[in-house]
C-alpha cells in the first residue's frame, strides 16, 4: 500500500468516526435550510451583555431527502450601552502593521528566560568579540574561542559566533574531540536530559543517520546536540542559536558590503580624476 492510499484511508476512517458520512453524496446543490433559530440575551454580573444565536439547519439532496443536520452557535459580549455593536468595518485598527506580529506574553516570557547558553546571552556583545575572525563558509558571522564560566565534562573547545559589525551573539558551540559516552543501563543520554531540564522542553530526534537531537527552547531560538560523528574534527557538538540575531548578522553583512562598494567607487572616481589631471 502506497503513502497516498494510506493517507486517503486514514481520512476516510476519521470522517466516518466523526459522523461525516459519504463525502461524495453532498454536492454543491445541497444547500442547508434553516429550520430553527433562537437568540438569547443575558446581562452579566459586571454589566456586560452576552448575546448568543443558535441556528439549526437540515441538508437535503437533489431529490429533497434529508441527508444531514448541522448546528451553529454565535456568541458575543458587549458593553451594557451596546456601543460595541457597531459595524466591525467602522472599528479602526490602531495596530502598527509595520511592527510585525506581536508575541503572546507567555512566549515573550519563555524567550527571556532562555536567553543564554553557557552563560553567554544572545543579542549581546560578549567579552572577546573584538577578536573575532572570519568563519569559512559563513560570511555573515565572525568567530572566536572562549572559556565558559563552567566547563562541560569531556568537551575540549568552545566557540562563539557574532554578527560582523556590532558583534552581537548569534550562535554558540561546545565541541568534544572524543564521543561523550552514554550512561549505563541503556538510559537516555545524560546530555539530552540535562538540556531538557535546563530549558524546560523536550528534545526530538532530527536525523535517522546520526544521533542528532533538536530542542526548541524559545520562539526563534533552538539547541541541537549531535552525540557522535558530528564533524571531521569533533565527535560530539552542542550548538545553540538565535534566529533574530542571525537576521541581524545578515543585515549587517549587507550594510558592510554596501559600504565597501561605495568606498571602492569613491576610490576609483578619485583615481580617474587624478589620472585625468595628469594627462
Amino acid at each position: 500500500m502506497n503513502t497516498d492510499t494510506m493517507k486517503y484511508g486514514m481520512i476516510a476512517a476519521m470522517a466516518g468516526l466523526a459522523g461525516c458520512g459519504d463525502l461524495q453524496g453532498v454536492g454543491s446543490q445541497n444547500i442547508p435550510a434553516t429550520i430553527n433559530e433562537k437568540e438569547t440575551v443575558v446581562t452579566n454580573a459586571n454589566g456586560t451583555i452576552t448575546r448568543t444565536k443558535r441556528s439549526q439547519r437540515e441538508i437535503k439532496d437533489a431529490d429533497g431527502n434529508v441527508i444531514g443536520h448541522e448546528t451553529s452557535v454565535y456568541s458575543e459580549t458587549l458593553p451594557a450601552d451596546g456601543s460595541a455593536a457597531q459595524d466591525k468595518s467602522e472599528i479602526k485598527d490602531t495596530k502598527d502593521k509595520t511592527a510585525g506580529p506581536e508575541e503572546p506574553p507567555e512566549k515573550a516570557t519563555a524567550k527571556a528566560a532562555n536567553d543564554s547558553f553557557l552563560s553567554l546571552k544572545f543579542g549581546e556583545t560578549p567579552a572577546g568579540a573584538d577578536k573575532a575572525e572570519d568563519v569559512p563558509g559563513e560570511s555573515a558571522l565572525k568567530m572566536f574561542k572562549f572559556t565558559p564560566e563552567k566547563k562541560l565534562n569531556g568537551f575540549d573547545d568552545y566557540y562563539a559566533f557574532v554578527s560582523p559589525k556590532t558583534r552581537k551573539l548569534v550562535k554558540v558551540c561546545a565541541c568534544a574531540k572524543e564521543e561523550v559516552p552514554h550512561d549505563s543501563f541503556g538510559r537516555r543520554h545524560y546530555l539530552v536530559e540535562a538540556l531538557e531540564r535546563r530549558y524546560g522542553t523536550t528534545a526530538r530526534l532530527a536525523s535517522w543517520v546520526r544521533p542528532l537531537y533538536v530542542l526548541d527552547i524559545a520562539p526563534g531560538r533552538g539547541v541541537s546536540i549531535c552525540l557522535a560523528d558530528a564533524s571531521n574534527d569533533y565527535e560530539t557538538v552542542i550548538t545553540a542559536w538565535d534566529d533574530d540575531a542571525a537576521r541581524l548578522a545578515a543585515s549587517e553583512l549587507r550594510e558592510l558590503r554596501d559600504e565597501a562598494y561605495r568606498k571602492a567607487l569613491e576610490n576609483r572616481t578619485k583615481a580617474v580624476n587624478e589620472a585625468q589631471g595628469a594627462f
